[in-house]
């Protein structure tokens, strides 16, 4: 009696941690509306240098997945907006980000803070390379950074780290 005891706590352990782990695409509503922040951008050739720009997030609700319209003001003036979409899959395996699919390698979640590590395998200057996007969702905060390593490399080097507040 005390191992099927034993077992099915083990087995509802397991349960309860798969689940939180698993993440829908309903948990990323709360980001519908507009944001404010930074973008801090990190440029490569030759030296390496950093921009930082003012970004303006609108966060559309399309039913099955989200739409991310980025306005910001490059150097030279230039304003310029990008479109991405978000869309978890069904399993919650993988993620559909910054028009590339990723495998989503961890989820954490730390009261209402919800962390999202996404992987996958690319090409940079026509080497192999992986590229890692970090989504970090708060109440009222959104943290988005993008790494990538290459060669050996054990850590992902940023590219881009984007630090936005809710209006």
């Amino acid at each position: 009696m005390k191992i099927i005891l034993s077992a099915l706590l083990i087995i509802l352990q397991l349960a309860a941690f798969a689940q939180n782990n698993s993440i829908t695409n309903a948990e990323f509503k709360a980001l519908v509306g507009n944001w404010t922040g930074t973008s801090v951008n990190t440029v490569s050739g030759g030296a390496v240098n950093q921009i930082t720009l003012s970004v303006v997030l609108d966060v559309v609700d399309l039913k099955d997945s989200l739409q991310f319209n980025f306005t910001y003001t490059a150097p030279g003036g230039i304003q310029t907006t990008e479109t991405n979409f978000l869309y978890v899959y069904n399993n919650s395996s993988k993620l559909s980000f910054d028009s590339a699919q990723f495998d989503i390698a961890e989820v954490r979640r730390r009261g209402v803070r919800l962390s999202i590590y996404a992987e996958r395998e690319g090409y940079d200057n026509y080497k192999p390379v992986d590229f890692q996007d970090i989504l970090i969702i708060g109440p009222g905060i959104l943290n988005i950074t993008k790494g990538i390593r290459s060669g050996e490399a054990v850590d992902f080097a940023i590219r881009k780290r984007l630090t936005l507040t809710k209006k």
